[in-house]
Parts: structure tokens; C-alpha cells; sequence
């Protein structure tokens, strides 16, 4: 008697599971070992390829393939599915005339788009940016040197033709932009699209967990290979890049550039999902404002295990103890948390606050250290790095506190609340969907308010 086929999943990521931790890398961890009966291959975008696994992977993990967007300025060095002579002969390919005839109509529909005048609106439109993106890959993949592609003087002159163009909607500060300016936004676009460097694993279903770059494979497999795609949202991936791109680039010309090109990503997955599935409604809220449909939204709130989380007796202490879970970056507001534990120790001078999680930010983390110095808080507020045991973080704290600036359905809140936690979060995405009326809810970058 023959055995059924088993099914296969495609799982894109992009800065979270295998290789860093987090709620999303959470979230991917419990699925595919959750799922015994489904081969999953891992398609994983990083920020460079020296990054190592922070997971150990289920027997179901059949193929993880890492594309790095920085690190590596040819793809083909750093990947496996070319031989040394198909690098070479890529190269020798690489000319202006084959490019003029090949590439740069791809190029051009892809420039027009982001210098368009608006969003994508009709069908022909997704079809025919997903058939150029969908050529490039192959180009890439078969025939042409990713970094001679770029070095070409036909596809840099194309793309400053079109940054110097006006669209509605463009602000004028951004019609003139310094050789410097475009510099960094072609560098910028070079890494990003560098995805397309990377084999397609087959598979039965692709699932994204982010509407962005970690998308394309998806979204290039169902327009080519009629393969069903369901994305699910954890955090919000445009609204995270744009709060990324305002603190990270001064150029207002580049910081547009960016803008276009995230939000025609995140378009593209809306379009070509056949399932959007955010963690909470406040995401649906975003997916919609970019033109994703509501007969394919479907929320699937985050939820943990109650054998887990649930009260545990406290600890008795001597002093009033504040903690706090989540990476060390900007978005989770560590600076914010900070400056309350600052304004609290004024009417508490031993109250302790505890922050659990690594620095995923160096410089960020090295401000929250000079923060805590310039207040004199080296008895006051403690780095206490990663936890094994979370729950028992939330029992021996009087307050468990979240200063996130931006958040989807956050597992730390839900995992608090499972463990009888008094909490007090600022009023970002689902917290309140989350919280209801069983926490205190406070204004973002209000750290008096947080206090």
C-alpha cells in the first residue's frame, strides 16, 4: 500500500526565525514543531551570513536557505546553487548590449512603478511589475552577474533618469538629489533585491510572516507557479520600515525612495496572498489603507500555553521590583522606560526595574547605558540580559512594564497576563485588543505617563 506524499511548506522570514529571537521567531518555532506532518523549508533573509542559528530545528526542517542583504556585495559568494564556472561565465555574460536587450525593460517597469504616481490599482498592473520581478530572478539565477548587473553605467543611468523625474505626490525636496543621494539609494535597492539571487524551494503552500522582502519568493511562486500563499503579520512590516527609515537616513530623496519601494512590496504580498492573517485587528487596519482586500483578511490572535504561563505564589522583597522583557531595540522604547524608572525614583527612591533581553541595536543599547548613567541609575535600573524563565520574571515583579513604540499582539503581554502580572503597556497595536480593561493603558514617548 503506497503512503500519501507528505506536504511541504515554503516559510519566509526576514530578521526573526532561525536566527534571531523574538515573538515572530516565537511564533515560527512553535508552528513547525507543532506540525510533525509537514516538511518545512525555511527561507530566511538576514542581515548578513555570518548570523547563527538561535533555534534548535525540528526533524521536519528539511532545508533552511539564508539570504543575507548586507555582507556579501556578490550574492554568488556567498551561495551555494552556482558552480564556480557558472559564476564565471555570469560575468563574461554581463555586458551592456545583452543588458540593454534583457534587463533593462525589466529594470524600467520596476523604476516606473516606484516612481509612479500612485499606488498599484488594477490587476495588469501587479501582473506585469510580478512577470519583470519574476524575469529578473531568472536572469539572475541563469545568466547574469548580480553585481555586474549593478555596475553596469545602462542600468545606473536608467535609474538616475527616473530619480530625476516628477510624480504626484513627490515632494519638491526630494527633485534634486546629490550624486551622494543616489549613491545610497542604488546601494540601498542593491541589497534589498538581492533576494532574487536565491533559489525557489518547491513546496505546497508559501507563508510569509512579513509583507516584505522575505515575500517575493511567495509571491514570484504564485504568479509562475500557480502556488497557493498565506501571509500572516505580526508586526506591521510597513509601518515598522517607515519608523526605521526616520531614524536611520537623513536624506529626504532617499528616505522617499525607500517609502515607494516598501509599500509597493508590501502591496505585492497583499495582492498575490490568498490569505492575510494578522495577529490582531489594528494590523488589518494598515493592510487595508494599502489596498489589501478585507474578504482575505483573517485575524489569528497570538496565544501561549497555559501550562506554561498561569500565577505562581510571589516572592516576598524588601523593595518595590519593576520588570520588563523584550529585545533591546528602539521600537521596544527601553529609553522611554528609563526615564520613568528616573521620574519614579523620586517618590521611590528603592524601587528596583529589572529589563530582560539582548540588545538586537548596539547603538541604541550603548544610549540606554548612557541614560542610565546621566541619572545616576546604576542602583536603580538593571540589564539582566535573556531569560529561560519569563514566568518566573513576571511572579517576582510587583509590575511588569512595556514601553514598545510599535507592537502587533505581543506574546510578552499575553504571557504576563497568564501569569497574573500587573502590567502597564502603552496603547500601541493589539495591546489593547490584548489588555482590555485588565491592565493600564499609557501614551507612547510619554515616559511621566509610563511612570
Amino acid at each position: 500500500m503506497k503512503t500519501s506524499a507528505r506536504r511541504s511548506i515554503l516559510l519566509a522570514t526576514e530578521g526573526t526565525y532561525p536566527f534571531y529571537t523574538g515573538g515572530v521567531s516565537t511564533w515560527c518555532h512553535t508552528l513547525t514543531h507543532q506540525l510533525p506532518e509537514i516538511d518545512f523549508r525555511l527561507f530566511a533573509v538576514t542581515s548578513n551570513p555570518f548570523c547563527e542559528r538561535r533555534y534548535d530545528l525540528s526533524k521536519n526542517v528539511m532545508e533552511v536557505i539564508k539570504a543575507p542583504l548586507w555582507g556579501a556585495m556578490q550574492p554568488a559568494d556567498y551561495s551555494w546553487h552556482q558552480r564556480i564556472t557558472e559564476v564565471i561565465r555570469s560575468k563574461l555574460e554581463t555586458t551592456d548590449a545583452n543588458l540593454r536587450r534583457d534587463y533593462l525593460p525589466l529594470w524600467d517597469c520596476l523604476l516606473g512603478r516606484i516612481f509612479s504616481d500612485g499606488y498599484l490599482d488594477d490587476g495588469e498592473e501587479f501582473d506585469d511589475l510580478v512577470s519583470s520581478l519574476g524575469e529578473m530572478h531568472i536572469l539572475f539565477l541563469t545568466k547574469y552577474n548580480y553585481q555586474g548587473v549593478w555596475a553596469s553605467p545602462a542600468v545606473w543611468e536608467t535609474f538616475c533618469y527616473f530619480a530625476s523625474q516628477e510624480c504626484s505626490g513627490r515632494p519638491t525636496e526630494t527633485l534634486r538629489p546629490t550624486l551622494a543621494e543616489l549613491k545610497q539609494a542604488y546601494r540601498l535597492l542593491y541589497h534589498f533585491l538581492s533576494i532574487l539571487c536565491f533559489p525557489i524551494p518547491n513546496a505546497d503552500l508559501s507563508h510569509s510572516s512579513a509583507a516584505g522582502f522575505c515575500g517575493l519568493p511567495c509571491i514570484i511562486a504564485k504568479a509562475h507557479m500557480q502556488r497557493p500563499y498565506l501571509l500572516t503579520e505580526h508586526g506591521v512590516y510597513l509601518r515598522e520600515q517607515y519608523l526605521n527609515l526616520r531614524r536611520s537616513v537623513k536624506s529626504l530623496f532617499v528616505r522617499w525612495l525607500m517609502y515607494r519601494t516598501f509599500t509597493l512590496i508590501a502591496q505585492l504580498n497583499y495582492h498575490f496572498a490568498d490569505q492575510i492573517s494578522p495577529v490582531c485587528a489594528f494590523n488589518a487596519r494598515w493592510e487595508l489603507e494599502v489596498g489589501a482586500d478585507p474578504k482575505k483578511i483573517k485575524v489569528i490572535h497570538n496565544g501561549c500555553d497555559p501550562r506554561r504561563f498561569h500565577p505562581r505564589p510571589a516572592k516576598m522583597h524588601d523593595h518595590p521590583i519593576v520588570s520588563s522583557v523584550g529585545l533591546i531595540y528602539e521600537l521596544k522604547g527601553q529609553l522611554d522606560l528609563i526615564e520613568a524608572a528616573h521620574e519614579v525614583r523620586k517618590t521611590i527612591p528603592d524601587v528596583e526595574f529589572r529589563i530582560y533581553g539582548l540588545p538586537s541595536d548596539q547603538t541604541y543599547y550603548a544610549q540606554c547605558l548612557e541614560k542610565v548613567k546621566h541619572y545616576r541609575l546604576q542602583q536603580t535600573v538593571f540589564f539582566k540580559g535573556s531569560t529561560q524563565n519569563p514566568c518566573q520574571v513576571y511572579s517576582e515583579a510587583d509590575v511588569t512594564a512595556f514601553s514598545s513604540i510599535s507592537e502587533a499582539f505581543p506574546y510578552v503581554v499575553v504571557e504576563a497576563m497568564l501569569s497574573g502580572a500587573a502590567i502597564v503597556s502603552t496603547d500601541v497595536g493589539g495591546v489593547r485588543e490584548a489588555l482590555d480593561t485588565t491592565g493600564v493603558l499609557v501614551l507612547t514617548r510619554a515616559p511621566c505617563d509610563l511612570s
